[in-house]
């Protein structure tokens, strides 16, 4: 991967991380969290699923339109070059200002802004478990960091992590011990 970036000109020197937390434990306080469905409309919709072996989470997507939650179907994703289906170990749900920049006639394109500086709420799992945080970005540039709501660092488990970005007015609901739903809203 190095020899590839050098040839194309592009610095792959270490990025800054700083603010970020990494942490191999599984912190405290947490809720149990062995589903997490994200519901973006009636064509983009996902589910993660906690997979105890390995300690990640595996994702889901969405197979068919719906009109409501009940008729949701879902396919493993699979990596088009390894066959394996996308893990994750951290998967972070982001709350963030969502505005439209242009909206044209009901049935045509809209074009939204995603106004992602600041801090606000938000939802990071890990280990099989659910903390609420707020996710922190002061500037534009600035990297991103978790923080718990009192403003200590929240640690990310080492490893891959996903993000899911919905608007501020999306909904959070608990349908079963274990079970997150998350349904999309803007603003």
């Amino acid at each position: 991967r190095t020899q590839y970036a050098t040839e194309k000109g592009i610095d792959n020197s270490p990025q800054n991380l700083n603010g970020m937390s990494f942490d191999g434990a599984t912190p405290a306080g947490g809720q149990p969290a062995q589903q997490a469905y994200i519901h973006f409309s009636i064509s983009a919709y996902n589910r993660w699923d906690y997979d105890a072996a390995s300690g990640r989470y595996l994702r889901s997507q969405d197979t068919k339109e719906v009109a409501t939650a009940e008729d949701e179907a879902y396919a493993p994703m699979v990596d088009g070059l390894t066959g394996q289906q996308l893990a994750a170990d951290n998967v972070v749900v982001l709350y963030v200002a969502h505005s439209y920049a242009f909206q044209t006639h009901p049935g045509n394109a809209e074009i939204i802004d995603i106004l992602f500086s600041g801090s606000a709420l938000g939802y990071a799992m890990r280990d099989g478990q659910i903390y609420e945080i707020r996710w922190n970005r002061p500037k534009e540039g600035s990297v991103l960091y978790l923080t718990y709501p009192d403003g200590r660092p929240f640690p990310f488990k080492p490893g891959i992590t996903w993000f899911e970005v919905i608007g501020q007015s999306s909904k959070m609901t608990a349908p079963a011990a274990g079970v997150w739903r998350f349904t999309f809203g803007i603003p």
